[in-house]
């Protein structure tokens, strides 16, 4: 098996806010599969439109990012993946079909009188296939009925439902032969069918042909598109690329002394930055609420943390844990057990639940 490879890269974007990029191509699925997934202003997972771009690097890491995702999981072609784009409301899957079905295969409108006369020429086709089907299943009904019943000489078969009448030889598998040969004939007229309904189908952009040739409705299975050979050596070069320029704009130096807000010293140390860029970079509105590179923060001492605290537990929380038989204790009693049991993190940061002491500054550090 070959080996997976994996990157992570940090930088800011235009918007001075910080971006944590995290790119892999592995072989779960038994070819090259790319992903990328990020972290910034708070939002994870696919964010990359909310990464305004500073340089090329950037820019180009955004597309590469956009394009091959999970090349391995596209619901349509390539040709139907740029239309959609074109779409001017929410994308739904439904949306996107009726869209899609809109165009001609050079991705012209429709008229709506065409598209009408199209959509019937479908159904009526549809309706074909399915009549032939039946008929396919009632002979083989009669069939299984008259072999359970046996033949001992020739006789006349009738199926009133097909409008057939036919002799049988009871010699040399003569009832297979007859089903058989009527089954036959309506095969080949369903395998016509469903050519000439292919035929149709491409007419429009809501079908496609696939890498291996076949017509696929959109979203009707997932379309893999291969790598570009020296995607991952690219990606490598761009990382070094961007973070040596990242370096080279960080604002160095500084005394912490210089800092009037020690909740800003003590988060600036916290993220092992210098005292002239915590002093640049870092902000707050509320004296409890940080702001770093849109990543928020609470510093907090002793009794901001206790009563935001109590402030999230409150009645319902207490309530709830009182009707579920989990406690029996007064409210205030519960809320002091539950900061001794879980610690200020685990009530208060939700984005992992850790929470971090400065004993210089007596503050409690924890993401928001």
């Amino acid at each position: 098996m070959k080996s997976e490879k994996k990157l992570k890269m940090y930088f800011k974007d235009k918007n001075n806010n910080l971006c944590k990029v995290k790119c892999e191509i592995t072989y779960r699925n038994d070819y090259e599969e790319f992903s990328m997934t990020g972290e910034v202003q708070g939002g994870m997972g696919q964010c990359l439109d909310s990464i305004k771009p500073k340089t090329k690097e950037q820019k180009r890491l955004v597309e590469l990012w956009r394009k091959h995702h999970l090349n391995g999981m596209n619901a349509g072609t390539p040709k139907q993946t740029k239309k959609i784009k074109d779409m001017k409301f929410e994308y739904t899957y439904d949306k996107a079909c009726r869209f899609l079905n809109s165009f001609d295969k050079a991705g012209k409108p429709l008229s709506v009188c065409d598209l009408d006369f199209l959509n019937d020429l479908q159904d009526e086709i549809k309706i074909k296939i399915s009549d032939l089907e039946t008929e396919i299943s009632i002979l083989n009904d009669y069939e299984k009925q008259m072999n359970k019943k046996g033949l001992r000489s020739d006789t006349w078969v009738s199926i009133k439902e097909l409008n057939i009448k036919g002799f049988i030889n009871h010699h040399y598998n003569g009832v297979s032969m007859f089903f058989k040969k009527e089954i036959l004939r309506r095969n080949k007229k369903i395998e016509d069918l469903n050519k000439l309904l292919e035929q149709e189908h491409e007419k429009t952009m809501l079908y496609d042909r696939g890498t291996d040739g076949k017509l696929y409705k959109y979203g009707g299975t997932w379309h893999r598109r291969e790598l570009p050979k020296n995607l991952w050596e690219e990606i490598t070069t761009l990382k070094t690329n961007i973070e040596k320029f990242d370096n080279s704009q960080k604002i160095t130096g500084g005394n912490w002394k210089d800092i009037d807000d020690y909740k800003i010293v003590a988060l600036g140390k916290h993220l092992k930055l210098e005292p002239n860029e915590s002093k640049q970079d870092i902000s707050t509105d509320d004296s409890e609420l940080y702001y770093y590179c849109g990543i928020e923060y609470f510093v907090l001492t002793e009794e901001e943390a206790n009563e935001r605290a109590k402030d999230y537990l409150g009645d319902e929380l207490w309530q709830m844990a009182v009707e579920n038989g989990n406690t029996e204790l007064g409210k205030d009693d519960w809320i002091e057990w539950v900061i001794s049991k879980d610690g200020y993190g685990n009530t208060l940061n939700g984005y992992d639940g850790s929470s971090s002491f400065d004993d210089d500054n007596k503050v409690y550090i924890m993401r928001c």
